[in-house]
């Protein structure tokens, strides 16, 4: 039992670039073809036909955080969130967050941001 402990422990200290630490984000879901420069609405968010539509054709899930853009994984978490805003938990990893949750951030609205 314990040659199986230190097999994992080694394999789980080995793999390169793989932080242990997780971060939240707060962003859109985004896809890597268009990226920041997605087809926008009149209130500056991510098109949900634009980025379903690259999706289709190739492109993956991405978040855009700031003037960045990181693939998410797993794909299939990402994709009922397209273009919307949120909260994402997880690790980065090669330009890849590993997602450990994902919420949707509510619109806010003119009650709610006077405060």
């Amino acid at each position: 039992m314990k040659s199986l402990c230190a097999v994992v422990l080694l394999f789980s200290l080995s793999q390169p670039g793989i932080s242990q630490n997780q971060m939240t984000w707060d962003g859109f879901i985004t896809d890597t073809h268009c990226g920041t420069h997605c087809q926008r609405t009149s209130a500056m968010t991510p098109d949900r036909a634009c980025v379903q539509r690259c999706v289709r054709a190739g492109s993956k899930y991405a978040l855009w955080f700031k003037n960045s853009v990181l693939v998410l994984a797993p794909q299939s978490a990402a994709a009922k969130f397209a273009a919307e805003k949120v909260r994402v938990t997880g690790v980065l990893s090669n330009g890849t967050v590993h997602i450990k949750s994902i919420v949707r951030i509510p619109p806010q609205t003119d009650a709610t941001s006077q405060r």
